[in-house]
């Protein structure tokens, strides 16, 4: 398999809450969850999660500008990857467990949860 990549104009560039971003094995699941967390799943173990964002968290957002945001009700952020100007960063949802953000094929930010 491959890595799954979602960029800003891709149709999957916003999840909700009960979606997901799924690496292209299905070993990492980065999940919207229905009580309003953000939660990085690696063989179905919770690896990882943005602070803050639950139980607030409404949707997933990969911005143009590079920042990865999830935003509660009334579109109030409630937790960011802080990473933009970084215009046209891609989400890479990675088969080794890891999500990060790359721009120009740089990683500017990761979970940090290969294994």
């Amino acid at each position: 398999m491959s890595n799954a990549e979602f960029g800003p104009s891709s149709p999957g560039a916003r999840i909700y809450r009960n979606m997901a971003w799924t690496s292209g094995n299905g070993r990492a699941v980065l999940r919207m969850q229905e009580d309003g967390g953000f939660v990085l799943y690696r063989d179905g173990k919770p690896v990882w999660q943005g602070e803050g964002a639950q139980p607030y968290g409404q949707y997933a957002v990969i911005q143009p500008d590079g920042n990865l945001v999830v935003y509660a009700e009334g579109d109030k952020p409630v937790w960011a990857s802080n990473t933009k100007g970084k215009n046209g960063a891609v989400l890479v949802v990675q088969d080794d467990g890891n999500v990060c953000l790359y721009h120009q094929g740089t990683a500017i930010w990761a979970t940090k949860t290969t294994g």
